[in-house]
């Protein structure tokens, strides 16, 4: 009875400590704190490197330097809020634009 015990608590303790890890794990990835680099996407990577391979060195320091701020934006709640805002806008549009144009139809 008590060694059944003893391990409950260790599965209990182990489990706990690797839930806590994760969390850590999870708040480092979503703050970009985790790696100094960012993720790639091979495919897309590629593309746009060739597509950009004639960009001067005032260019490329302007792009990074906009990336930059451009993440630290978006690991913020008013980013969040800010899309929220423009789907909602966006979605909003089209069914007023249409309504406008069932309106404006001069014969």
């Amino acid at each position: 009875m008590v060694v059944a015990f003893l391990v409950g608590i260790e599965a209990l303790l182990y489990s706990a400590a690797r839930s806590r890890q994760g969390r850590a794990r999870k708040q480092q990835f979503l703050l970009g704190t985790s790696s100094p680099t960012a993720r790639a996407i091979p495919l897309v990577d590629t593309y746009l490197r060739q597509k950009t391979v004639k960009s001067n060195r005032l260019q490329r320091l302007i792009a990074f330097k906009l990336a930059v701020v451009c993440r630290h934006a978006v690991h913020t709640r008013s980013f969040e809020y800010l899309l929220l805002h423009l789907v909602r806008t966006a979605s909003a549009k089209p069914r007023n634009s249409f309504n406008n144009m069932k309106r404006r139809v001069i014969l």
